[in-house]
């Protein structure tokens, strides 16, 4: 895995512009909705709750973060082996600086 670039945020898992990702913006990051970007996938997360986004980032080579918002749900996909999870779109920024410093 290289260096995280961007991270495609699928629309039902952004309910509001949190200033979580205003913090990852200012830390260099892309976030957004997802735009087809597949440039250099293994610099892109995909924040997904469905099984159906979690083979799209996969089926793309995309980092696949499954946002387990609904936990019953969440143990069942974990069987996908998402590359990564997190509870809210809150931890992002310390699950990237956590990251960053696993590479480095």
């Amino acid at each position: 895995m290289g260096p995280i670039r961007k991270i495609q945020i699928e629309p039902d898992c952004l309910d509001a512009e949190l200033p979580a990702l205003d913090e990852l913006r200012a830390m260099g990051i892309e976030v957004g909705p997802p735009d087809g970007d597949a440039a250099g996938p293994s610099g892109i997360m995909y924040i997904t709750e469905t099984a159906e986004g979690l083979k799209f980032a996969k089926d793309r080579g995309l980092i696949s973060i499954l946002l387990m918002s609904d936990p019953d749900e969440a143990m069942k996909l974990t069987a996908l082996e998402p590359d990564g999870a997190i509870v809210s779109l809150l931890e992002l920024p310390d699950f990237l600086r956590l990251l960053r410093s696993r590479l480095s």
